[in-house]
């Protein structure tokens, strides 16, 4: 059964009870309401219920709208906030604005028109959490990132890929920026209204962010594998997921697959995650290899034999020199470039294949494609590995 999607919440401080009754009554389908007659009653629930958007009288007993709003601010810099006066008192409403309040609406209120603007600053807010969310995974990342480097970079090997993440990283970041950019541009400019744009900026931060993760987690892997957590893979279903994600990304791209043999004959021994970021890693240089090509295709097959299981992954991409292939699986290659892919992933794809007891080979030709082959023992034999701890060496 699915659930109901979490309510935006409203915060409503105003000494009048009539007034919050009219807002509760106008907008409690749509919203979670809370209510409060002062201000210092108003700053208890702001930091219990963390609104996305609170409604202020000016002119209240005790402490005035005004001195909450400076309040308010120093607990929350961003939640969006509207002011309600009385008519006449357009001067104390301009000097809430310039104390922070995002806009202010006059009493009596049109139910029609506060709805709408209610709406906007609600988005507002959602827009702004979801902007600083992404600025404080951005920077655990950075501080991770640190953290790993100075613990590694005394590993020749591991120094290597270091070096490569942050170039990887580059990129990625890069774009954050961009985004991060161009969002507080529109916020600023549009005084605190929503563009259709500002969805996409958020889509683009938060999947480059993602990206982010997944880089320095999977080189922190690097070394750290964990018998421990090998389970029973079934190739087939892991390969199909990974292809129904590089589809949502990629346009006009033709996937085909094919399997010789039934699901069973396909189970491997692995730490999944591990597993299914290598292999998405090469079905994403496909992907990125065959853009722009003429009936651009991918094809995922697999086979069985004595000696265990053979996954294919075919391209009709743009290929790499074949005197380049025999750097591109090291940590600092640029051969990898002319895939458009990332020579720390290929590092990483070669290692986890590898601490699978695996192998990868990579064939390619100039505008005729790349093959890649990944040869993996199948589950049965690889628990023999686990009496025998040398094999792992």
């Amino acid at each position: 059964m699915d659930s109901k999607p979490e309510q935006s919440k409203i915060l409503v401080i105003d000494d009048e009870i009539g007034v919050r009754e009219s807002l509760r009554m106008v907008l409690k389908n749509d919203y979670e309401i809370f209510c409060a007659d002062r201000v210092d009653a108003g700053i208890e629930l702001l930091r219990e219920k963390k609104p996305d958007l609170i409604i202020m009288d000016i002119r209240m007993p005790e402490k005035t709208g005004i001195e909450g709003l400076r309040e308010i601010r120093e607990i929350d810099p961003h939640v969006s906030i509207i002011m309600l006066t009385g008519y006449g008192a357009l001067d104390t409403a301009q000097e809430a604005i310039r104390h922070g309040a995002n806009d202010y609406l006059e009493k009596p209120f049109d139910t029609d028109e506060i709805q709408q603007v209610i709406k906007k600053y609600v988005e507002r807010s959602k827009f702004v959490f979801r902007k600083r969310t992404a600025q404080e995974e951005l920077q655990k990342l950075t501080q991770s990132l640190g953290r790993e480097v100075g613990q590694k970079n005394k590993m020749t090997t591991l120094g290597a890929a270091s070096s490569e993440l942050v170039r990887d990283l580059r990129n990625p970041l890069t774009i954050i920026r961009g985004y991060l950019d161009l969002l507080s541009y529109e916020l600023k400019e549009k005084s605190g209204s929503a563009s259709p744009d500002m969805d996409e900026y958020l889509d683009q931060i938060e999947k480059n962010v993602e990206r982010c993760t997944e880089l320095v987690e999977s080189w922190r892997a690097l070394g750290k594998f964990d018998y421990s957590q090998m389970n029973r893979l079934d190739l087939p279903k892991i390969l199909a997921d990974c292809v129904r994600e590089a589809e949502r990304e990629v346009l006009d791209v033709a996937f085909e697959t094919e399997f010789d043999g039934t699901e069973e004959q396909f189970e491997i021994l692995g730490e999944r995650a591990q597993i299914k970021r290598a292999f998405q890693n090469i079905i994403d240089n496909a992907a990125q290899a065959v853009a722009g090509r003429e009936s651009p295709c991918i094809r995922v097959s697999g086979k069985k034999d004595a000696e265990g299981i053979e996954i294919q992954i075919r391209d009709n991409g743009y290929g790499v020199d074949t005197r380049e292939l025999q750097w591109i699986f090291e940590p600092l290659d640029t051969a990898a470039s002319i895939e458009k892919g990332t020579g720390l992933g290929l590092f990483i794809t070669k290692k986890v294949i590898e601490e699978h007891q695996g192998t990868l080979k990579f064939e390619s030709r100039i505008n005729e494609g790349t093959i890649v082959t990944i040869c993996l023992p199948q589950a049965h034999i690889a628990l023999g590995y686990y009496s025998r701890p040398d094999s792992f060496s």
